[in-house]
């Protein structure tokens, strides 16, 4: 496909950047009004500082999540803080790479990558580079549970699993999904999750998310929470009509569900986490959720690359068999499709490319009217709890329309954006860099302190074999 032949047209873009180190003038330390000694992030994937479609430390991946580099940045401004984060060994849960292979570079998806299959442990499969999992990955994060961190992030978790559902009959299952949501998320085992629920037994046994913001005792916090709370139905081709259910997210087992979460449960809930930290007297910054559907992971495979026209399974493909038709420039098919495309899925209407690698045209429309919805709630909520916003949905516009940094410039394309990891939807160390400079942008603003930016081309970008 014209894709592979783009990717290795992008070395020639990425070799060709400056690695021109960001000069800084003398400042003055001030911390203003905020008290950054014990700073806690909360969030989810990118909080934790997943990138590659995986949670890995081969090249100190984790180690520059956006967390742990704003706090650097505290502490060169003088902060008393010991950032702790949760860290894997070397290639952690497994992680997409490029590889040399026919002549080309090609991205190469370790089983990970595959969103319709459960995995409740990752297990990489003939891969002689040493991307596959790390062994220690088993048992990550499991001798450790009374670890008290500053990175709470969790991948792939949502507001509506961070708080229980109250009410009578209710509580209990709501507290049954977070137990099992959390705790068999391999990505939130370095938690203590507290017993499983099980019938007639005290509700209480377990514990819940904001529980552990509640003990945090943070003085400062980056609260991101609300990407998968659409991305989780988005990254399985959504469903216009009815919430699919069984099929898994990356670091999530099949059980998890994979809906729109509703609006007034989400207010409900983020309203919660707000108190949490307006009641423990932190200050802090909120963010919004960016436009899912400009990211990589949607806008890379178009009809253009294709080269032909595609088949497409609109709506619940359970729908018996769902409306097949030709995709349009409004479908958004996901970087997921790529291996059917080449298998040829697609190209005759008796082989259609299946709902979950589409994001159909009405779909897509739901998530972007989500979002808007939800991140309505968010400002709200921030404001009302006197918290500034760090506007993440206004900052991919800008970095689709390009960005520069370092004198070197950056957009949301695929590789050669040299902003995004290779699973399309996390940044890269790079892109993590400059999260955390436009935090530190209202930060400052916000509360008087004279935190530098970060040198973002002194992170590693894509590597290439």
């Amino acid at each position: 496909m014209k894709l592979k032949r783009n990717v290795a047209l992008s070395i020639v873009v990425l070799t060709a950047l400056s690695c021109t180190k960001t000069q800084f003038d003398d400042f003055e330390q001030i911390q203003g009004n905020a008290d950054f000694s014990n700073y806690v992030a909360v969030g989810n994937s990118i909080t934790q500082g997943m990138q590659d479609n995986g949670l890995h430390n081969d090249h100190g991946e984790q180690e520059n999540s956006f967390p742990a580099i704003l706090a650097r940045q505290m502490v060169l401004n003088g902060a008393n803080l010991d950032f702790k984060q949760p860290l894997v060994t070397g290639a952690g849960s497994g992680y997409m790479y490029l590889k040399y292979e026919n002549n080309e570079i090609t991205p190469v998806a370790n089983t990970t990558y595959d969103v319709t299959t459960p995995i409740p442990f990752p297990i990489i499969n003939g891969d002689p580079e040493g991307r596959g999992y790390d062994p220690s990955w088993l048992t990550w994060g499991l001798a450790e549970k009374n670890v008290k961190y500053n990175n709470l992030g969790v991948s792939a978790i949502r507001v509506v699993d961070c708080v229980p559902t109250e009410g009578v009959g209710v509580e209990y299952l709501s507290r049954l999904q977070n137990y099992w949501t959390n705790f068999i998320n391999n990505y939130g085992r370095f938690l203590n999750w507290g017993l499983p629920p099980v019938l007639l037994s005290p509700i209480d046994f377990d514990v819940t998310y904001l529980d552990h913001i509640k003990a945090s005792n943070a003085t400062f916090f980056t609260c991101w929470l609300g990407n998968n709370d659409v991305l989780g139905w988005a990254v399985v081709g959504g469903d216009k009509d009815n919430p699919v259910g069984g099929l898994a997210i990356p670091g999530v087992s099949e059980i998890a569900p994979i809906t729109l979460s509703d609006p007034a449960e989400f207010q409900e809930k983020y309203d919660k986490i707000m108190d949490a930290f307006l009641n423990m007297g932190a200050k802090g910054v909120c963010a919004t959720i960016p436009d899912i559907t400009s990211i990589p992971l949607f806008t890379t495979i178009t009809l253009e690359e294709v080269g032909h026209d595609v088949w497409i399974v609109e709506g619940d493909d359970a729908m018996n068999p769902g409306l097949v038709r030709k995709a349009t420039e409004d479908d958004l098919m996901l970087l997921t499709a790529l291996a059917e495309l080449e298998d040829d899925k697609g190209k005759t209407q008796a082989n259609p490319l299946e709902n979950r690698f589409v994001l159909d045209r009405d779909e897509a429309k739901l998530a972007q009217d989500r979002t808007i919805i939800l991140n309505n709630i968010i400002r709200n909520s921030a404001a009302t709890h006197g918290f500034p916003i760090a506007d993440m949905y206004d900052y991919m516009q800008e970095l689709e329309s390009g960005l520069s940094f370092d004198g070197v410039d950056y957009t949301a394309k695929f590789i050669e954006g040299g902003a995004f990891s290779l699973d399309g939807t996390h940044p890269n160390s790079r892109g993590y860099a400059a999260v955390a400079n436009k935090f530190i942008d209202v930060i400052n603003e916000t509360y008087g302190s004279t935190l530098r930016h970060t040198a973002v081309q002194n992170q590693n970008g894509i590597l290439f074999p």
